[in-house]
């Protein structure tokens, strides 16, 4: 075993680290990685949000992933609650990365909704970027109609699935449109989908060191939703600390 802190080790940039991270996009769909800051005691949020857990750190590894990712994906749950906007422009290196790989300069935001949801004036579809492709947002063939008529000039809808968002289809049509890495940033539920159908392919975990309380009594955590079927073995391959927090990095085995 190894002491990961205290350290004497030299400091790390996240935005390097992460970008340096290798993501081999599988057959037919892209790498998939999940993020989530949680509590000492498995809590993803503080009266309802997640800013409560978090720091510079976790802010730093938030933008990092965001930087190298091709789409954004996120419940639409996790959208109402903490107030989504469409991604900004990534930091250096990360913005330089893009420009020369002629990938666009910010991430797409892919909003996963059966039933539509979604406020119309929500920032995500007023502040778009001119410039920038509208939101993406997946649903379901039986959506109500008048959601549908009432996003359809604000965002690009499509339709996986009947009753249940099929993530596996969805999947393949951002493949299809030019992703080769997915953000997921949850929430809870949809984490839970993802997993259960084995298309995760890396977690990254900031750790607060924060005591929340009440998990196990509808509090939320990771995985929204009942014990899978299978334990997913996770394969942990780097560690980063800074004041206090821990920044771990999983791949799926």
């Amino acid at each position: 075993m190894r002491i990961l802190h205290p350290s004497d080790g030299p400091e790390v940039d996240p935005v390097e680290a992460y970008l340096d991270d290798d993501r081999p996009a599988p057959p037919g769909r892209p790498w998939v990685v999940v993020n989530m800051v949680a509590s000492i005691d498995g809590a993803t949020t503080v009266a309802g949000r997640s800013v409560g857990l978090g720091g510079t750190g976790d802010r730093q590894v938030f933008r990092a992933l965001r930087g190298l990712s091709d789409m954004v994906l996120v419940g639409a749950g996790t959208v109402r609650t903490e107030g989504y906007r469409p991604p900004q422009d990534p930091v250096e290196p990360m913005a330089s990365r893009r420009a020369a790989e002629r990938r666009a300069p910010r991430p797409r935001l892919v909003v996963v909704s059966g039933s539509l949801d979604l406020d119309p004036t929500l920032p995500l579809f007023t502040e778009n970027d001119l410039g920038d492709p509208a939101p993406l947002v997946a649903t379901v063939s039986s959506s109500p109609a008048d959601r549908r008529a009432a996003l359809e000039p604000l965002a690009e809808l499509v339709v996986c699935g009947e009753t249940l968002v099929d993530l596996t289809g969805l999947l393949a049509t951002l493949n299809d449109i030019g992703a080769r890495t997915v953000l997921c940033e949850g929430g809870p539920h949809l984490n839970h989908q993802l997993f259960a159908a084995g298309l995760v392919d890396e977690l990254c975990v900031s750790i607060s060191p924060t005591l929340v309380g009440g998990v196990g009594l509808g509090g939320r955590s990771l995985l929204d939703g009942p014990s899978l079927a299978v334990p997913i073995r996770l394969r942990l391959h780097r560690v980063l600390s800074e004041d206090g927090f821990l920044f771990c990095r999983y791949l799926v085995s």
